[in-house]
């Protein structure tokens, strides 16, 4: 009996991959901004392995689904989110490579929707996958 090796290999370094759970699997780190529309009081979530749980505990966080929605969601080593809230109740929401460009999104954001004085909510928390 002839064994072809190239054809064993294959065989076996694909099983390996499947009983590691490769080959399918998609690690990239998700994140989800949620916000109390009302209020412009939010939560930020990050390094969630998928997205319905990145958008649920955001949701959860910022005071439940009666009161809350995700109106960002992120993905990738790095990228953040950042919530900003003017003092007349508007608010905005970033996503970028960076905190200090995620920031300089949502205060734009904020304040091209009317919002006065935005800022960044000092009590988000870690804001990067």
């Amino acid at each position: 009996m002839q064994i072809n090796w190239k054809l064993l290999s294959i065989l076996v370094v694909a099983s390996v991959v499947a009983a590691c759970g490769g080959g399918g699997s998609d690690s990239t780190p998700r994140g989800a901004i949620a916000v109390n529309p009302s209020t412009g009081v939010g939560a930020i979530s990050v390094n969630y392995s998928s997205q319905p749980e990145a958008n649920s505990d955001a949701v959860f966080e910022c005071g439940g689904a009666s009161v809350c929605t995700v109106v960002r969601e992120f993905s990738g080593y790095g990228e953040c989110g950042s919530l900003a809230r003017g003092t007349n109740g508007v608010w905005g929401v970033g996503s970028a490579g960076s905190k200090e460009e995620a920031d300089n999104r949502a205060t734009a954001s904020c304040a091209g929707k009317g919002g006065s004085a935005c800022l960044i909510q000092l009590t988000l928390g870690t804001q990067c996958n």
